[in-house]
């Protein structure tokens, strides 16, 4: 029986492996285009249920939650360093490995020219922060055999990322009394339709069935949500917007926080209503740069 709390997660980009601390929060999924050809006709009225034609699949989905840790290389943050880095007007591809250790025999799952449609940071008060990373890739297949990677940089005991504090400074005030913070990075893309009349024909069973190729990334949308308690001193900006302001949120461990340092955003501020009197600010990214690389620090 294959249990997921022996599964381990496999990132490899460029032909060299990564291995991550993820959390047991882990699926992947593929399915099939499926079309209904109707039989009903004059002549055979009672053919009530419709014949099916299967050619093509659907892209390969992916979710997978990555602790952040502080150490002084990237490799645990491989994934974000994916995420925020463009490859020309795209995003970077690479493959996903879900292996089962302790198995026998040996089996693994690897889904193909993968990319990070949505993306999640947890920065809960006082608790481990995470990254939810969701994705799409060409093909998931099961692979009976020996896990052809390894990681010989895999730190065992890295120092996990806890939020101590928050410092969060929007249009250059540092808001007191924060609640909690939450940010998002969504990667709209769509897949190009590889096939055609010619190839879809030669199609008669799932080992020759047609998958995704390629994508093109429509747009990229970077916002996300800052909680503060309401006081005497934050009582006076309740209500408020603002456009192009800088909005800047730090948390993490006091010697090393997790850094987000947007320039150029908008916001809009709220009350919300609960056992205590706080408000909201939602904001989001309103500049394109080359890449998001410089604005996160981690």
């Amino acid at each position: 029986m294959e249990l997921l709390r022996q599964g381990r997660v496999y990132l490899e980009y460029s032909g060299i492996f990564y291995l991550l601390h993820t959390t047991k929060d882990v699926t992947f999924s593929q399915t099939f285009q499926q079309s209904s050809i109707p039989k009903r006709t004059l002549h055979s009225v009672n053919d009530l249920f419709s014949g099916s034609s299967i050619k093509t699949a659907n892209p390969a989905d992916f979710t997978f939650t990555n602790y952040l840790v502080n150490e002084v290389s990237t490799h645990q943050n491989k994934p974000l360093e994916l995420l925020l880095g463009y490859n020309g007007a795209s995003l970077k591809a690479f493959n996903l490995y879900f292996v089962y250790a302790d198995y026998s025999p040996a089996v693994y799952y690897k889904i193909e020219n993968c990319v990070f449609t949505n993306v999640t940071f947890n920065m809960p008060a006082k608790g481990m922060m995470t990254v939810t990373f969701s994705g799409q890739g060409t093909k998931l297949t099961r692979v009976n055999g020996v896990f052809p990677g390894s990681d010989s940089s895999y730190d065992s005991a890295p120092v996990f990322q806890y939020t101590q504090q928050y410092i969060v400074t929007i249009s250059g005030d540092i808001l007191p009394g924060i609640l909690g913070v939450s940010l998002e990075l969504q990667n709209n893309i769509s897949w190009i339709k590889n096939s055609t009349v010619h190839n879809t024909l030669l199609v008669t069973n799932s080992s020759n069935t047609i998958f995704q190729s390629n994508f093109v990334i429509n747009d990229r949308v970077l916002g996300g949500n800052v909680t503060q308690y309401i006081d005497e001193v934050s009582k006076d900006k309740l209500m408020t917007w603002q456009e192009n302001t800088p909005v800047r949120i730090q948390a993490g461990l006091i010697a090393k926080l997790f850094d987000i340092n947007l320039p150029y955003c908008s916001f809009t501020n709220r009350p919300v209503f609960g056992d205590l009197f706080s408000q909201s600010y939602d904001f989001r990214l309103m500049q394109s740069p080359n890449d998001l690389t410089t604005y996160f620090t981690y």
